[in-house]
């Protein structure tokens, strides 16, 4: 049975064979969105718990851009020099550490002019006070975006970030805006 064949089958528990964690990183290496999506399965804790304890509330874009690193070089791993575990625990460090630098040396200052020039002092306020309880990079993807009239490309450029990883600061800082206006407005 082949490698591909295994990491394919159901872990029931009853006999069946159940691919290795080396074995699915390989596999994964080989193109195999099967043997992804379990090795994904298996790992999605430890990735995610590892990314909270270095980024805090920034863990999904890490946890995210782990898994995409996972499926770029899992051809890359070589169980001879160590584990699938201490391979994809030391992936995600470095991602994790890697978000925690480019966020802090991404941060924008605030001007001092206001940011909203048409809306009413009262709207004014509103946002602004909604914008200042953003995450840092959230604020900023969204004050470039908005007000500094930049593409999402332009963005992941001037911030040296993938653009997916721009995409969902602004997703989240809207939706996280929203909902602060909205609570705003009782």
């Amino acid at each position: 049975m082949s490698l591909q064949q295994q990491s394919q089958m159901p872990s029931t528990g009853g006999g069946d064979v159940v691919a290795s964690d080396a074995e699915l990183l390989l596999a994964v290496g080989g193109g195999s969105e099967t043997a992804f999506a379990e090795f994904a399965r298996r790992y999605r804790s430890l990735v995610e718990r590892t990314c909270r304890a270095v980024v805090g509330s920034d863990s999904d874009d890490c946890a995210q851009e782990v898994f995409v690193r996972i499926w770029r070089k899992a051809r890359l791993y070589d169980p001879d020099r160590g584990s699938a575990p201490g391979w994809v625990l030391t992936l995600t460090r470095s991602v994790a550490y890697s978000l925690t630098r480019k966020t802090r040396l991404t941060t924008l200052p605030i001007d001092a002019e206001p940011l909203v020039e048409d809306a009413s002092p009262l709207d004014r306020f509103w946002i602004e006070g909604a914008l200042a309880q953003l995450p840092p990079h959230e604020r900023t993807a969204l004050e470039l975006a908005y007000f500094h009239d930049r593409s999402q490309s332009q963005i992941a450029a001037e911030l040296s970030v993938p653009l997916g990883t721009v995409k969902s600061w602004s997703r989240r800082g809207l939706n996280r805006l929203a909902l602060l206006l909205e609570d705003a407005e009782r």
